[in-house]
């Protein structure tokens, strides 16, 4: 039973209203009108007992307030700093006017109402009238159940003359880690629901403004108005959503919404299925304006706003959309329902700078939308597409694009389709011009002189280099629209009567010779090294297992591509140099031979590990988009097989800066260095040449020993591709030769710790002198190039903690010298050589926790160079090859790779020889020509040593053993077997004219192929399209064992492939196409058939 409160108020409210009616002269004077009590609840100090209606009286639990009914205009007050467990409940409705509210009272931290796994932290049923305010809202759990922060529920009771309640404000909250279903695609959980169970409750007047939602599974924000005739008044407004499992704030069923002012990330994150940062679905007249949505993650749809089906005169305008996976803007309707319909969408004065997927999207058949006046930039590494439309049940027509401005540096392009009726007016292309390019009468593709484009940061406001400079052509150069809004994005006026801008700018131009102060683009830089492996060998992969080379062949592009065959085999690259808090975007190609998984990924950035999967027989691009963490300046890109099956290849990665990072979208400034002098460290302050490399400032000093720097050790290093070693010391190197001197106090004592001299170009090169400690103490001088060190030690001979340490640099030889009194000084292992260049000198202490290294001087000297003993040479120890089996056909040619031992070995060259060159021959480089069928053996010996190794290469047949492979004859002659519906048709191929089209449930083809050889190896390849979902096999059987096949169902053409051997006796196969599905047709074309290994001995 709930308690009434405030019985007597309300029948005086009544009284007094009553009242009214009489003239006033007949009446006493009124002099207070009520306005509703006042509740305090206190976690820690309250009682229930208590009248609840006083600070120092106030209730304690959730329970008592649940169970109390509440009249209009009563305020309940949760104390600041408290915490409730379980589901607030409150009860009663308040009236129009005099809403019943929720907030906080006192200092601190705002309240908390923990669900602790509730179906609801906050619920109401069938009530209206209320605000709530300043609160923290979560619900958590062990395990994912439906559950939100706040539900707002009901039943109307019918659909037709509906009950419609009214008023719901949520303001200031903070809704986070809520618990909620993500399977099923399941939308009614997560952050702010309203939305009634029976699907009945007509709401309106909603309005969720200036909280933060976050850490939700599965929505953010939920509206749901049940029908739009009725409902209305929705608002979502200045709200921050982020770590969202899948959609981030949607509007269903209503009139008028509005979606604006909003920051929205890393949506899309947990839950499959199509999802879409901010959107409204069945809905009339709703605007989405002047938001921020960015870094939406991969998956269906994922673009950053959505016009959805069902809808009428959407406006989508003022927004700034970045770094997207899916694109921008979608609009949809779903043309499988002869009564939907999405009409009248107008997308304008947006800005996008780096989205994914395809920039403007229609799915189905939406009608009427009008694209215009929006500004689009794409880096010169997206493959982002401009437009693109997809069927669903049909596809869009009437959709007109005005004004729009394509930056497009990419290799995107445009998809049409079955489209009808695409009328392009007045934009202006620039950069790349894709093939699929529309036309356009009034077209420029002049430089649209933007004030600098690429710039745009975090922050709707962070997009001034999307200004036009005053000479641009794009000003006045647009098609006059009517009921254009008024504004531009940035706030300048557009007239209704004079000609506008092409783009998202309106004004009147910038002055190019008065330039204000503009943001600049991130470097556009790969930062990745070697990523095309076209050094031949692992430089810069120093972290290589489990059966990594890097092959001269199967490449995507240039000569070489990284190989994977063992099982879980990898190979890893340490990335420095990096901004925290920042946005990155990891590309790579890759392939896979019978059934291996391709994996690249990221890891160690500051936040979890990511990667993609590839497993196509050919080379596909996919792409990583993640953010360092807030102290994170390094990460490491990995390579990986996840499978003992197959084999795997990459090639071309790309790293690059895709967002802005903390000083601007081009990060820090980077130090300067010059050329260093002689530094005594008597100043008590550092001297100006000096920068630090990952500085930390509390291991270093020059006042804890007055006249030496003194570095404390951490753990951390640079070796082998790490990047973890603070304080190094870093000053100019002068122009040609120099000895750099020290004198070290510091002797260390754990594994590793280490300190001395560096000649440092970056992580992975440099050379460095230390006083270590490895195998006891030692004096180590050490070279890396590329990441791979070599390294050579000798014990520490010095009792004392003093040493004088020296590195002397000489033409492009390096040498490292230790001295007991500064003036004997004796080498460390031998002179070493390297081509360096932008070389930095100082002092390293890294490795370990146990030297406190104090420096008296550092010292540089150019004049009177004494040159070191030249280098000895180095003998070789081994060669290896780039393959140990070489499969080519007849006519083939590939090329092997030779490795010799070490890398600094003196004398690498090599010599080559076949056993049957009349099979496979080799010319002096290695270059293999493939001359009839057999196996022939390839052998390389070193000069130095002798070394020698050897490669097996078979060669096989290139005969196509398939007939009519391409269906070219235009006929089933030899392709005998076929049957319901099944077809050569001239449309679809992929290759020549024609194709094999299947359109029936189970229709199939077939072809019966002789003349194999038993006990062989085979491979069938066919390149296999759907279209409108239909689905179906590759298959071959009748050749000696179990039938293969495999599902074919790739909505582009795609390259298929299964192997078999034939059985002991058996010289044909049948080949076999068939489609399984009722819906949609599967294309067929360009099928091959050739033999894949010798005949194998019988058993």
């Amino acid at each position: 039973m709930f308690r009434k409160v405030g019985i007597f108020r309300f029948l005086l409210t009544i009284t007094i209203a009553a009242i009214g009616i009489f003239p006033v002269s007949m009446l006493s004077p009124v002099y207070a009108t009520e306005t509703g009590s006042t509740y305090y609840v206190d976690s820690i100090e309250g009682n229930d007992a208590n009248s609840g209606t006083d600070p120092e009286f106030a209730w304690k639990t959730l329970t008592k307030v649940n169970a109390t009914e509440f009249l209009p205009a009563d305020r309940i007050l949760f104390k600041a700093n408290g915490v409730w467990s379980g589901t607030l409940s409150p009860q009663g409705s308040g009236v129009e006017g005099s809403p019943i509210t929720i907030d906080r009272y006192g200092t601190g931290n705002k309240p908390l109402i923990a669900g602790d796994g509730a179906a609801a932290a906050v619920y109401f049923y069938n009530q209206e009238q209320w605000e709530v305010k300043n609160l923290e809202i979560t619900n958590n759990a062990a395990t994912a159940a439906v559950r939100r922060g706040i539900h707002v529920d009901g039943s109307s009771g019918t659909w037709t003359n509906p009950k419609v309640y009214k008023h719901f404000l949520f303001e200031n909250l903070d809704v986070h880690n809520v618990k909620g279903n993500v399977s099923d695609d399941y939308a009614h959980n997560g952050g702010i629901i309203v939305w009634g169970t029976n699907w009945d409750y007509h709401v309106s007047d909603v309005v969720v403004k200036n909280s933060k939602v976050y850490s939700v599974d599965s929505v953010g924000i939920y509206i749901y108005g049940a029908q739009k005739s009725y409902s209305s008044g929705f608002r979502v407004a200045g709200n921050t959503l982020y770590d969202i499992a899948a959609d981030g704030a949607l509007l269903l069923d209503s009139t008028g919404g509005i979606i604006e002012n909003n920051v929205v990330y890393n949506t899309h994150v947990r839950a499959s299925g199509y999802h879409v940062p901010l959107w409204v679905f069945s809905s009339k007249d709703a605007i989405i304006q002047n938001n921020e949505v960015y870094n939406t993650a991969p998956g269906g749809d994922a673009m950053a706003f959505d016009s959805d089906y069902k809808s009428d005169g959407t406006i989508i305008q003022y927004n700034y959309s970045h770094n997207n996976a899916g694109g921008g803007f979608l609009v949809v309707n779903d043309g499988t329902v002869a009564t939907n319909a999405n009409t009248n969408t107008i997308i304008r004065y947006n800005i996008s700078q780096n989205d994914g997927g395809a920039v403007f999207n229609f799915s189905g058949t939406p009608d009427t939308t009008t694209i215009y006046n929006n500004t689009v930039y794409l880096s010169k590494f997206s493959n982002t597409k401009v437009v693109d439309y997809l069927n669903w049940g049909g596809f869009a027509k009437n959709t007109y694009f005005y004004n729009n401005l394509i930056y497009n540096l990419g290799t995107g392009g445009y998809t049409f389709a079955a489209s009808t009726n695409n009328v392009f007016e007045r934009n202006l292309f620039y950069g790349s011009h894709p093939s699929s390019e529309p036309a356009d009468a009034f077209k420029i593709t002049a430089d649209p002189q933007l004030a600098s484009p690429g710039s745009g940061g975090l922050g709707i406001d962070s997009l001034a280099g999307y200004q036009l400079l005053s000479t641009s052509p794009a000003i006045g150069a647009g098609k006059l629209i009517a009921n254009n809004g008024g504004r531009d994005y940035f706030g300048n006026p557009v007239s209704n009567a004079a000609n506008p801008n092409i783009g998202a700018y309106g004004g009147a131009g910038l002055d190019p010779n008065n330039l204000p102060p503009l943001p600049q683009p991130p470097q556009e830089e790969n930062l990745l090294k070697n990523s095309g492996f076209e050094t031949g060998d692992f430089g810069f992969w120093p972290n290589h297992y489990n059966g990594a080379t890097i092959q001269n062949n199967n490449s995507n592009t240039g000569s070489y591509a990284a190989r994977l065959s063992g099982a879980f085999a990898g190979m890893e690259q340490n990335i420095t140099g990096l901004y925290p808090n920042t946005l990155y975007k990891l590309y790579a190609y890759g392939k896979s031979t019978s059934g291996g998984d391709a994996v690249f990924g990221v890891k160690n950035y500051g936040g979890s590990s990511r990667d993609a999967h590839m497993n196509a027989t050919g080379y596909t691009r996919k792409e990583i988009t993640f953010t360092t963490g807030e102290s994170a300046t390094g990460a490491t890109i990995f390579l990986y097989k996840d499978s003992a099956a197959g084999e795997v290849y990459f090639d071309d990665l790309v790293l690059i800066q895709f967002g802005p990072a903390p000083g601007g979208p081009g990060g820090p400034t980077e130090p300067v260095f010059t050329e260093g002098t002689n530094d005594d460290f008597e100043a008590g302050v550092l001297d100006d040449q000096w920068n630090w490399i990952r500085e930390n400032d509390s291991k270093w000093s020059l006042s804890s020993r007055p006249g030496y720097m003194r570095i404390a050790s951490e753990a951390g290093d640079i070796v082998d591709g790490a990047t973890s070693a603070k304080n190094i010391l870093l000053t100019g190197a002068p122009e040609g030769d120099f000895v750099i001197e020290t004198k070290l106090d510091g002797k260390p004592s754990s594994q590793w710790s280490q300190g001395g001299l560096i000649v440092y170009v970056d992580d992975y090169n440099w050379f460095r002198l230390t006083r270590l400690y490895g195998s006891g103490n030692q004096l180590q001088f050490t070279k890396q190039i590329n990441a791979v060190r070599q390294h050579a030690e000798i014990s520490d001979p010095i009792e004392s903690t003093e040493v004088y340490l020296r590195i002397v640099k000489y033409d492009n030889t390096y040498s490292g010298y230790y001295s007991a009194n500064g003036t004997d000084y004796t080498q460390v292992w031998t002179t070493q050589m390297a081509e360096l260049d932008d070389l930095k000198i100082g002092l390293t202490v890294c490795g370990g926790t146990s030297l406190t290294a104090d420096f008296d001087y550092f010292h540089v000297i150019t004049d009177d160079i004494t040159p070191p003993p030249p280098p000895v040479p180095v003998a070789v120890t081994s060669v290896s090859l780039s393959e140990s089996t070489l499969n080519l056909r007849v006519g083939q040619s590939s090329v092997l790779s030779a490795m010799v031992q070490p890398a600094n070995a003196a004398n690498k060259a090599v010599t080559w020889s076949s056993d049957h060159p009349e099979i496979a021959a080799v010319d002096a480089n290695g270059n293999i020509t493939a001359v009839a069928e057999g196996v022939a053996k390839i052998t390389v010996s070193t000069v130095d040593g002798a070394k020698t190794v050897v490669a097996n290469v078979q060669v096989l047949s290139d005969t196509n053993l398939a007939r009519d492979p391409g269906f070219e004859t235009g006929n089933f002659t030899v392709w005998t077997s076929h049957w319901n519906n099944s077809a050569i048709t001239a449309t679809n191929a992929r290759t020549g004219t024609y194709a094999a089209r299947l359109t029936t449930q189970f229709g199939g083809i077939e072809q019966n192929v002789t003349g194999l050889t038993p006990n062989t190896a085979y491979k069938l390849t066919a390149w296999v399209k759907s279209v409108d979902g239909g689905s179906g096999v590759l298959q071959v059987k009748f050749y000696g064992s179990y039938d293969r096949e495999i599902t074919v169902n790739s909505t582009d053409y795609t390259k298929y492939e299964l192997s078999f051997t034939t059985g002991n006796a058996n010289t044909g196969v049948t080949l076999n196409m068939y489609k399984r599905s009722a819906a949609g047709a599967l294309y067929f074309d360009d099928f091959e058939l050739l033999q894949n290994g010798l005949p194998q001995p019988l058993p």
